[in-house]
């Protein structure tokens, strides 16, 4: 007979490890790349020394002038807050006894609370990992009383979100996606947004989330704080920025070209991230020049075209004119652990709700994303999505 306590220690022996991995692995090629340490933590927070030059200790002379002074090389200290992740799913008491004596019954009802789980998870990990760590979702409009928004790939029915309306009323708070249509941008929620005013700069946030999630690429090129840092003193970290214009091509020599200005800064790029329509516009340059297609697979399984050997990585969480270039050895996921269930005084994971008939269980971790080179980061915008002859 399935008991909690055997439904506990499936959860930490048998699922915990396989939704670590998946979420490690499968959340997103770039999220997969970046490592993982548990160095650097310091309380509630990361201390990392980033380089921001080299050792000054080198001179040429004669045979009996004075030794170069061994300088000491500069750095910057970044400090950042962990930042506190979670994922929760509920089992009603109801579904656990109606399971409890049929094993069959019970893995199939531990399994879709996991894939959920899974899903919500990598959706929002990636999402978070082209953030600015602000949380900002989408921005809003209405039209004939509809309302509509400008980022359909990262919302989904099920989410529980928050609308800030600058100049309103402040927040609408857990308001309930019923349906995204992907066409048009519309969005439905679970009840009428009150107090709303459409023209004022309206943003959604995953709910109670706003101003709490990891610092992601759009953080590191555009914050004017970054680790504690202000961007302002310290030039030395100012990603590159590239805007297209309407004779943008964003073909072998325009990507070269970046590549290039990175390579002279000391950056090896070995990643280009961009939208679809860029990936897709830039294997029709090839095509047009009759170039060879040159693909290689990423170590989760994707399957991707290179440049020159550097994967060009599409993503949804981009816009149609956006890409990244960027080492990803500059990248790591500082963290306490890996992810865990939350656990109460004497080790159960299941808790049963104060007011309702159900179980939850708490998947945690605590970490923060620090790029230790800014500066070796480029971001294109606004670059034209159409071939151009």
């Amino acid at each position: 007979m399935i008991t909690l306590s055997s439904a506990e220690n499936v959860l930490k022996e048998v699922y915990l490890g396989v939704i670590a991995d998946q979420i490690n692995t499968k959340t997103n090629p770039l999220f997969a790349r970046i490592k993982k340490s548990t160095r650097n933590i310091v309380g509630k927070e990361v201390r990392v020394v980033a380089p921001i030059g080299v050792d000054g200790g080198f001179k040429a002379g004669t045979e009996t002038d004075t030794l170069p002074e061994g300088l000491e090389r500069p750095y910057i200290s970044f400090v950042a807050p962990l930042k506190n992740l979670y994922g929760r799913f509920e089992i009603s008491d109801k579904a656990i006894r109606s399971s409890s004596s049929d094993v069959g019954s019970f893995v199939n009802l531990i399994q879709d609370s996991m894939d959920s789980l899974l899903k919500a998870s990598q959706i929002n990990l990636a999402r978070m990992l082209y953030g600015d760590g602000s949380g900002l979702i989408c921005r809003l409009r209405v039209s004939q009383n509809k309302m509509y928004i400008d980022q359909v790939d990262s919302v989904l029915p099920g989410m529980k979100l928050d609308i800030y309306a600058p100049n309103s009323n402040g927040y609408n708070n857990n308001l309930i996606v019923k349906y995204v249509n992907k066409a048009t941008g519309e969005l439905i929620l679970n009840q009428t947004v009150q107090d709303f005013d459409p023209d004022n700069n309206a943003r959604l946030f995953i709910a109670d989330s706003k101003d709490k999630e990891i610092v992601g690429l759009r953080g590191i090129v555009s914050n004017a704080t970054l680790y504690g840092v202000t961007r302002a003193d310290y030039p030395v970290l100012n990603a590159k920025t590239y805007t297209g214009t309407n004779s943008t091509a964003f073909d072998e020599d325009y990507v070269q070209k970046i590549v290039d200005d990175l390579e002279s800064d000391g950056t090896s790029v070995n990643f280009i991230n961009c939208s679809y329509a860029l990936k897709q516009l830039y294997q029709k340059y090839l095509t047009l020049y009759k170039k060879n297609i040159a693909y290689t697979t990423l170590e989760e399984g994707m399957k991707v075209i290179t440049h020159f050997g550097i994967p060009i990585v599409p993503t949804y969480q981009l816009g149609s004119g956006e890409a990244y270039f960027l080492n990803t050895d500059d990248f790591t996921f500082y963290q306490l652990d890996d992810w865990r269930w939350l656990e109460d005084e004497s080790g159960r994971i299941l808790k049963q709700a104060a007011t309702k008939p159900t179980y939850a269980a708490t998947l945690v971790k605590y970490t923060e994303l620090i790029c230790q080179k800014p500066s070796g980061v480029a971001y294109c915008s606004n670059i034209p999505t159409s071939v151009i002859s």
